[in-house]
């Protein structure tokens, strides 16, 4: 199945959570920041992560925090 996350296409060979999904597209030093996470437009709370299946042309969008003034 085909899933784009930030617009990067990715192919997942089976059902994938939000969680593993992300394992593939952040490093291990941006998982331990903080960011927010869309699904096909519409946010997930993060204790969601792990039980929310992807299909496939599922989009992600994963969101860090600006810091600014």
């Amino acid at each position: 199945m085909k899933i784009t996350i930030n617009g990067q296409m990715f192919e997942l060979e089976q059902d994938h959570s939000v969680t593993a999904a992300l394992a593939l597209f952040l490093t291990p030093q941006q998982q331990k920041t903080s960011f927010a996470v869309a699904l096909n437009g519409e946010f997930l709370a993060r204790e969601n992560y792990p039980v929310t299946t992807l299909s496939h042309r599922d989009g992600l969008d994963v969101l860090f925090p600006i810091q600014g003034g």
